[in-house]
């Protein structure tokens, strides 16, 4: 047999409850997590779809890997990308992506193959047998990046999935996204590595009540324009916005984490593991030469059932909303320090207790300042990382990524 195939599918906005909780049927992706490896405090490194997957395919945090953003920024030359790795390890490179991935962001560097289909007013899926049909082509060993976007809003559930209206149709894409889904995980072959995540998560009211306030916050900003007359109060209306990449709350940086194929055992891992782990796992699975200047590591021992020390998780949140404010974190399993940038800059320290409580309405940090500082310290090592633009986009490459933007709705 050779070498093992890689389907790494990333689903937009996809959180870690929506898999691993109890409320949407997901029975095609349960059963892959029940006869693999299923990661239950995997952290996304930042909550926009573009730097995410610039962590994902790099093995390294924005600081280092250049892409802070969705905009006006193109990814460093001085990284190596999964694609690269794995072509040059005799791989055969595939990419399926849509939304703001365009090749312009410099994301998609070292795919032999790459596809941008359009995610804006096209149906779910549409381009579901057209992929498979590729799939079908490929010679092995092929790494093949798949990122869906029918879970980011807007939503468009198809009739027979029902529209939910507390959730405003995030559950019906998730079931829908399950089921079809399922023909193009099966394609994928017996010796493959089939790897299921989210880039980031989303917010969104799960209380009739709540869409209600969030309906009316909306519609009270622009009648009364509260930005120029009222801004205090237009700030903390802003502050329900749906969505994601304005924030680093649990719901928006926990992500489903599964990986299923040759020689994995069932496993349940509770350890955080980071986006930045899957390139040096993924390459130490197949067995790829990896970087070393990088920021994740393998956590095959993770896999094959063994133990690893802890190491903390950096996050950022750059969103469009946030217009020019950046927002940092560490996380534990235990604390998370958050550092919020703009025109008071301040840190906030939230107990975690082990990600299955989380207490983030507390700021805790003068009542436990040395576990502040040790999270500021390895922060201020992530930053230290940043690298210069060596790269900068084009007038006619910002003019693309802009238009793709305002084609999604992010501008």
């Amino acid at each position: 047999m050779s070498a093992p195939n890689v389907l790494f599918l990333a689903i937009d906005s996809l959180r870690a409850d929506a898999i691993f909780g109890d409320h949407i049927p997901t029975p095609n992706f349960d059963a892959y997590a029940a006869r693999g490896a299923q990661f239950r405090q995997c952290v996304s490194t930042t909550t926009s779809t573009t730097p995410c997957f610039s962590s994902m395919l790099t093995g390294c945090y924005p600081p280092r890997h250049g892409v802070r953003g969705l905009q006006g920024y193109r990814l460093s030359s001085s990284v190596t990308t999964m694609a690269e790795a794995f072509g040059a390890a005799g791989y055969q490179t595939h990419a399926e992506v849509t939304g703001p991935l365009v090749p312009e962001t410099g994301v998609l560097r070292g795919f032999e193959n790459a596809h941008h289909r359009p995610g804006y007013k096209v149906k779910p899926f549409v381009w579901r047998d057209e992929v498979t049909q590729r799939m079908s082509s490929y010679t092995e060993p092929w790494m093949t990046l798949l990122h869906t976007w029918e879970v980011h809003r807007p939503y468009r559930p198809g009739p027979d999935f029902v529209r939910r209206w507390d959730k405003g149709g995030y559950e019906a894409m998730v079931a829908m996204s399950d089921e079809w889904l399922a023909p193009v995980l099966e394609a994928a072959g017996d010796n493959t590595i089939i790897v299921i995540t989210g880039d980031h998560g989303e917010e969104y009211p799960d209380t009739r009540l709540g869409q209600k306030l969030h309906r009316a916050a909306t519609k009270a900003r622009k009648k009364f324009r509260l930005s120029k007359w009222f801004p205090y109060m237009d700030k903390k209306f802003a502050g329900m916005a749906l969505g994601h990449g304005f924030a680093l709350w649990e719901h928006l940086v926990r992500v489903p984490l599964i990986i299923t194929g040759p020689g994995i055992a069932p496993v349940r891992v509770e350890d955080q593991v980071r986006h930045v782990d899957l390139f040096p796992t993924l390459a130490d699975m197949c067995g790829v030469t990896v970087p070393g200047d990088i920021d994740g590591r393998s956590v095959k021992a993770l896999i094959d059932g063994a133990t690893l020390p802890e190491e903390p998780a950096y996050m950022e949140a750059v969103g469009v909303k946030l217009e020019g404010d950046r927002i940092t974190a560490v996380r534990t399993p235990d604390w998370k320090l958050m550092r919020f940038k703009g025109s008071k800059d301040k840190d906030a320290l939230f107990r975690l207790n082990g990600g299955s409580t989380p207490d983030e309405k507390h700021n805790v940090l003068t009542r436990h300042p040395e576990v502040a500082s040790m999270l500021a310290a390895y922060m201020d090592r992530v930053l230290a990382a940043e690298s210069e633009a060596d790269s900068p986009l084009s007038e006619s490459d910002e003019a693309v990524i802009e238009q793709h933007l305002r084609d999604l709705g992010y501008l």
